[in-house]
C-alpha cells in the first residue's frame, strides 16, 4: 500500500540558515493512507503560517 509524506517549507526564509527550517524544508511527521488525507494535514499544518506545501509519495511499506 502506497502512503503519502507533506513537505513543508517557508518561502521567505527559503535559503537562510537561520530561518524557518534551517533555509530547507521539512517532513511533517507521519505518513498518511491517502493523497487527501495528507492534503488535509498540509492545509492544516499551514493554515495560519507562511509556509508552502507538498504532497510527495513516502512509497510501500
Amino acid at each position: 500500500m502506497e502512503k503519502f509524506r507533506v513537505v513543508v517549507w517557508c518561502e521567505s526564509c527559503r535559503g537562510d540558515d537561520e530561518g524557518c527550517f534551517g533555509g530547507g524544508n521539512e517532513v511533517i511527521q507521519g505518513a498518511f493512507e491517502s493523497f487527501e488525507a495528507a492534503e488535509q494535514a498540509g492545509l492544516h499544518y499551514c493554515a495560519d503560517l507562511p509556509y508552502q506545501y507538498r504532497i510527495v509519495h513516502a512509497g510501500p511499506v
